[in-house]
């Protein structure tokens, strides 16, 4: 019921609106999302993010929801996602390698589950990265792999045996 009256206020809030834009942030391997007009809702189950939605400038959250990585680490508010990489191995024991299809100024950052910042870099005029991942503890992390000159941005996440 908690939801059908969620979505209502959405569907009915929104309906004057010409655009809503929703970020979702969440490191979630599961979920959803619903759309109706210019409504969207994003749901993820069992971890970081449960639900979020925008209309307008009326903001609603549930759960543990956290603000775009990409966007606090970027400082800029739109991004196109980055494609062209391999990241591996995971699970990783001893060292994550990144490789690109293009030489670039590039930036990697590790978050812990808590989102606390545990690592970046930045390299410059690359095609390669790779991190030491000996000290830290087994489980699960994001990568945020930033592309500098083009303002692109992608989030991995990986496993830490």
């Amino acid at each position: 019921m908690k939801y059908l009256i969620v979505f209502c206020l959405l569907l009915f809030t929104g309906l004057g609106k010409a655009q809503t834009e929703i970020r979702k942030s969440s490191l979630s391997t599961g979920g959803g999302s619903a759309e109706v007009g210019n409504i969207k809702i994003v749901q993820a189950i069992g971890e970081v993010a449960i639900r979020e939605a925008d209309v307008g400038n009326t903001h609603l959250s549930e759960g543990f929801v956290g603000p775009d990585i990409a966007q606090l680490i970027m400082g800029i508010e739109d991004y196109e996602p980055l494609t062209g990489f391999l990241i591996f191995p995971s699970p990783v024991k001893d060292y994550l390698h990144v490789q690109f299809d293009a030489t670039g100024d590039y930036q990697i950052h590790l978050f812990d589950l808590t989102g606390k910042l545990i690592y970046e870099n930045s390299h410059e005029n690359t095609r390669t990265l790779q991190v030491d991942m000996r000290r830290f503890t087994a489980g699960i992390y994001l990568v945020l792999l930033v592309d500098k000159s083009n303002e692109k941005a992608v989030s991995v996440k990986i496993q830490k045996q």
